[in-house]
């Protein structure tokens, strides 16, 4: 008898999951079902299932948009951010994690105050800053500002896993020879991989469907934007392009939900085992 309401408590449970995700998603499917009708039957049955699957509109978009060029762009700026986050950030982290002094802590407060701090706070200042430069309108300028951004929340992360790695282990390490920098290359870093793998997810994401920071550092420059500032440039107070957006959506969504869903268990890994060694 507990057996059978454990059960029937536990499918009720799924139900509701089931519907609540369902909801979740709802936007996302609805953007598929209209990018493949045309503009009049979008705007008069939003809700209504497509008369006819046709693939012309993406076709259309796909030369439109230029996509080839928009998906180059992107990946660069992934690319390198990722890499630039994964160079300095554990380097950042391991100091501080590794240094016990007022000194240490008062850099590390400094250097995730940023998460904190609502990005529209400083985001005015950042661009004037980055102006100063000259950098505004270049590839070199927002990968530099983006790496910039993602770096406080991975240092924050790989700070709490250095914590779990065993003091002992370097210092065997030095004992046998090993200088402080192949001790970190050699015995330190290959131990942060799950929390370094979690970091490249979430700065990947991040970076491929950013908006704000391409729109406020390279502006409309077509030869430097991303594929979600491209987009988002087709909607105005005036116009908007839903013929080609929504096809354009679901585009630009496929790469980053086939690299999540593979990627996602490493993701909880990592932030398990960063909470658990913190």
């Amino acid at each position: 008898m507990r057996n059978r309401k454990i059960k029937w408590k536990f499918n009720w449970f799924l139900l509701v999951i089931m519907i609540v995700s369902l909801l979740w998603l709802m936007p996302l499917i609805l953007i598929l079902i209209n990018s493949f009708k045309p503009y009049n039957d979008m705007i008069q049955n939003f809700l209504a299932l497509p008369k006819t699957i046709s693939f012309e509109k993406y076709i259309e978009t796909w030369s439109l948009f230029d996509f080839p060029r928009l998906i180059g762009n992107t990946l660069i700026y992934t690319i390198f951010t990722v890499l630039g986050v994964v160079v300095c950030a554990p380097m950042a982290a391991y100091k501080l994690s590794r240094t016990k002094t007022k000194y240490s802590q008062f850099v590390f407060t400094l250097i995730i105050l940023p998460m904190m701090v609502p990005f529209q706070a400083y985001m005015i200042s950042l661009t004037r800053f980055v102006s100063m430069l000259n950098l505004t309108g270049t590839r070199v300028g927002y990968i530099l500002v983006n790496i910039g951004l993602c770096i406080p929340l991975a240092t924050f992360m790989i700070h709490g896993f250095v914590k779990g790695v065993p003091l002992e282990l370097e210092e065997c390490a030095y004992i046998d020879g090993a200088s402080k920098i192949r001790t970190y290359f050699s015995i330190v870093l290959p131990l942060l991989k799950p929390i370094l793998t979690t970091v490249v997810v979430l700065d990947t994401l991040a970076t491929w469907n950013d908006v704000i920071t391409n729109q406020l550092i390279v502006g409309s420059k077509m030869n430097a934007i991303n594929l979600q500032n491209a987009l988002y440039m087709q909607f105005s107070s005036q116009s908007a392009d839903w013929e080609h957006a929504l096809p354009g959506i679901i585009i630009s969504t496929i790469p980053s939900l086939i690299f999540f869903v593979f990627m996602q268990k490493h993701v909880v890994e990592g932030v398990t085992a960063g909470a658990v060694k913190g």
